[in-house]
């Protein structure tokens, strides 16, 4: 349809038509944005539950499965979980480790309601919410009206209730720009009964009706017809299936963004967003940049990046038993030109592990939770991991010789440049003898040295750990060279830790 649409205009341009109606552009339609928070809701229950309206919502739109940090980070509990969503950061840098919010950097780090009435004063901003931490601690200021209940105290069934009838009259009378809701009940069934509980299913679809009435108030407003409303569903955590959370299991870390209307761009995404990305395209959609300043880690929907990795074609796990057999996670086939060269003194281990592999979170955080392999949350997608640690899970190599493997890139063009930028997302452990290293190369020549990790404290890690940390370094390229190759090498490592990358990226001037 809309390849026809394009024709017509076309012919109408090249060929002088004419409809005899005078072009007018139609009226912008005003942005209004509704976030739903559901605390503890597991996406894989909410999506399996009788939940009409959720479902209406992804037709429309699309919804994604994602997963949060771990312990290496954060513990998977409230505090964290809902300051990440509203301040689109990670936990290192809201500070909020726990639910006691000790220590918090939430002042440099306001939430997207406060940063959208900061710069649009003009715009209606609500929130309603029944955790209380939420709006004393996360929304302390920066809405034009907030509405808190205790539901730890009062009992979220009843509270949930109060939070619905106050948001559904705001959404129906009030100019509502952009608002948070928040309902508790999942949470309090999953840790009373676990998510494999027909309460816990009973909550979802209590949850659904509520997200029902605030949409049916949406849509009743006198001026829908002129609004462009954009309204995104999420969550701080998820449940074991006994019931609990605050560990690394997948079931715990699970989280989720559904998301309609606005620019949102319909059907699954081929990589899936982050939670972080839910402050980003809220403050996108009301018209209001995003600066460089507030130190954002995600990004609108649709908006993330590309990211050469992420064409890898990965296959089920060989040799790892921790990974369901039928979830595709590794190959050491790079994409694009990438390619993995091992020491040929190197022996063999673990067979996904041999030499840097290609993988995502899902499949290697299950390899070995709890290790930190979780808190690379500033990887999207497909990413590469050189896992000694795993590697020599299967005979144990280390005892016969040591883990040495080079990730290369394709040549990339160099000629008439002086200078490159190497930048990339590092997520690094360091343990014992295990070293690190960047280097790059021109027109097949040797390997010169950009960057070394060690346990030295004159190594650029210090000796320490360097994880979900973006890196960049400059590079000068030689008089008359024409290709450039960047590698990232392991080496020297036994049964130590690990080194992951993701978004590699260079640019030469």
């Amino acid at each position: 349809m809309r390849r026809g649409i394009v024709l017509l205009t076309v012919l109408t341009t090249v060929l002088g038509l004419s409809t005899g109606v005078p072009a007018t552009a139609a009226p912008a339609k005003t942005p209004k944005a509704l976030v739903i928070g559901l605390d503890g809701a597991r996406f894989d229950k909410l999506l399996a539950a009788d939940t009409p309206n959720v479902h209406k919502l992804v037709e429309r739109g699309y919804a994604a499965r994602s997963a949060l940090y771990g312990s290496g980070m954060a513990p998977t509990v409230s505090g964290p979980g809902w300051s990440t969503i509203l301040t689109g950061v990670w936990p290192d840098k809201h500070k909020v480790k726990d639910n006691s919010f000790a220590g918090n950097a939430l002042a440099d780090h306001p939430s997207w309601l406060a940063r959208a009435e900061q710069a649009a004063p003009a715009l209606d901003t609500y929130a309603a919410v029944d955790w209380q931490p939420i709006g004393d601690r996360i929304l302390r200021t920066g809405q034009d009206r907030k509405f808190v209940l205790d539901g730890d105290s009062a009992g979220y069934q009843k509270t949930d209730e109060q939070v619905a009838v106050d948001a559904e009259k705001h959404l129906a009378a009030d100019k509502a720009d952009a608002s948070f809701v928040y309902f508790g009940q999942t949470d309090e069934a999953g840790h009373e009964h676990g998510a494999d509980s027909p309460e816990y299913d009973a909550s979802l679809r209590t949850d659904d009706a509520l997200i029902g009435r605030l949409l049916a108030a949406v849509e009743k407003r006198p001026s829908y017809q002129d609004e462009d409303w954009l309204v995104l569903l999420s969550t701080d955590h998820g449940h074991t299936p006994a019931g609990g959370h605050g560990g690394d299991s997948p079931e715990e870390r699970m989280t989720f963004v559904i998301a309609a209307g606005g620019a949102v761009p319909p059907g699954k995404p081929s990589v899936a967003p982050k939670i972080v990305d839910i402050a980003p395209t809220v403050l996108r959609h009301l018209g209001i940049g995003v600066a460089e300043s507030w130190g954002y880690d995600g990004y609108p929907l649709g908006a993330a990046p590309a990211d050469v990795f992420d064409g890898a074609a990965l296959k089920p796990r060989q040799d790892e038993t921790g990974v369901p057999a039928d979830l595709p996670g590794w190959t050491h086939d790079g994409p694009g030109g990438w390619s993995v060269h091992n020491a040929a003194a190197m022996p063999a281990g673990t067979a996904e592990w041999q030499g840097w592999a290609f993988t995502t979170d899902e499949f290697w955080t299950r390899t070995a939770p709890g290790q930190q392999r979780e808190a690379n949350v500033r990887a999207r997608g497909v990413f590469a991991v050189a896992d000694p640690d795993e590697w020599d899970d299967k005979g144990s190599p280390s005892a016969r010789g040591e883990f040495d493997s080079t990730l290369r890139s394709p040549a990339i063009g160099v000629d008439g440049k002086s200078e490159a930028e190497i930048g990339f997302v590092s997520h690094y452990r360091q343990d014992g003898t295990q070293r690190g290293s960047l280097t790059v190369s021109f027109d097949g020549g040797p390997e010169q040295p950009v960057l070394a990790y060690g346990p030295d404290a004159g190594d650029a890690n210090r000796g320490g750990d360097i994880l979900a940390t973006p890196v960049s370094a400059k590079v000068r390229i030689p008089a008359g060279a024409r290709e450039m190759r960047v590698s990232w090498r392991l080496y020297a490592a036994g049964n130590n830790w690990y080194w992951a990358v993701d978004a590699p990226r260079v640019s030469t001037r």
